[in-house]
């Protein structure tokens, strides 16, 4: 599911008019119509005209459609059901978070029992599967040592082949990276591809494409970056690598606004195509042949999705220049004359 295009377009368009519809929100709805109308004061949500409040919700359209999406919506679109293990807000469940009793636990399994457990602590497979959550699981952005304790422990859970609510962890993260755009004005987005996956199971991208009245540079369709060797390599777990035609290229996937968007391929591993082949019959009721695969993907192309370093990099690059040519302080001036002359 990974292995598909993100519509960064509809995803902005989706995330800036989100919002989060809780048992607070409910209770602001019908406190405005007992405002408007005091009769309603005492009455039901049913007596006032409103739906009962079941779960939290995000709530936002996009294009005109309205989008709701819930655990059950994330745990559709990823294909898992809404059960397992689940921790979260564990610094407040607690005066001290140092006083966790998921502290030893985690510095066991992540850090080998180190008390000042550190990511060089940890083991090369370790490390993978943290790149894994940082990266898809539950993306916030930043270095690889700043997780919270929940974000360890959901590392422990995978370490330990315990069952994990995905559905539950990725609404809770998705709650709080809304919260963190809407009230600190943080731009980073997450989900993006869960997002898109949303919106082509909800038929949107089919209207989208029957209406022609975009396409996909104007969605602004990309690809994400796969963990391969070179990733590996970048986070010296390998020494070398060795690249071959074979290995998978982003240029290859596809948008789901094109025709007859093939998904596998007979290069595809035998039980990959058999569990696609098993997951189409069992939501459309139609058989795919072995004659229908293609050999190859198709070598379409769309653009890789960037973080925009360079353009950051640069800003400090100019940032430095204006600093380093702006005039200094006559004392300023002295220090650095006497350090040149004690450096002779």
């Amino acid at each position: 599911m990974l292995d598909g295009p993100s519509y960064e377009n509809l995803v902005k368009y989706l995330w800036v008019r989100a919002e989060i519809y809780d048992k607070y929100a409910a209770k602001a709805e019908e406190d405005h119509l007992v405002l408007l109308n005091p009769d309603l004061k005492g009455k039901s949500r049913a007596e006032m005209g409103l739906k009962k409040f079941r779960i939290t919700e995000i709530r936002s359209n996009v294009m005109g459609i309205p989008v709701t999406i819930t655990e059950e919506v994330i745990g559709r679109a990823c294909r898992r059901s809404v059960k397992g293990a689940f921790q979260w807000n564990l610094n407040k469940k607690t005066m001290n978070k140092k006083t966790s009793d998921w502290i030893p636990v985690v510095k066991q399994s992540l850090f080998k029992g180190k008390k000042d457990g550190k990511y060089y602590d940890m083991e090369k497979e370790h490390k993978v599967l943290q790149k894994m959550m940082q990266e898809c699981f539950l993306p916030k952005g930043g270095g690889v040592n700043q997780h919270s304790l929940e974000h360890k422990v959901f590392l422990h859970y995978l370490i330990s082949f315990e069952k994990v609510n995905l559905p539950r962890y990725i609404f809770h993260h998705m709650l709080w990276a809304l919260e963190q755009s809407q009230q600190r004005n943080r731009t980073f987005v997450p989900y993006g591809r869960l997002l898109s996956e949303i919106f082509h199971q909800r038929g949107m991208l089919e209207v989208i494409k029957m209406s022609k009245a975009v396409d996909d540079n104007q969605l602004e369709t990309v690809v994400g970056k796969y963990i391969n060797g070179s990733t590996l390599y970048n986070m010296h777990l390998v020494k070398t690598v060795i690249r071959m035609d074979t290995d998978l290229q982003e240029s290859n996937i596809l948008s789901n606004l094109m025709n007859n968007f093939p998904s596998i391929c007979k290069q595809d591993p035998l039980d990959v195509r058999a569990h696609f082949v098993y997951e189409h019959w069992k939501a459309t009721r139609e058989s795919i042949k072995y004659s229908d695969i293609p050999d190859t993907m198709y070598g379409g192309s769309l653009p890789v999705a960037s973080k925009k370093r360079k353009a950051k990099k640069k800003a400090t690059s100019e940032a430095a220049d204006e600093e380093a040519s702006e005039p200094q302080p006559k004392k300023a001036k002295k220090e650095k004359a006497k350090k040149e002359k004690s450096a002779s």
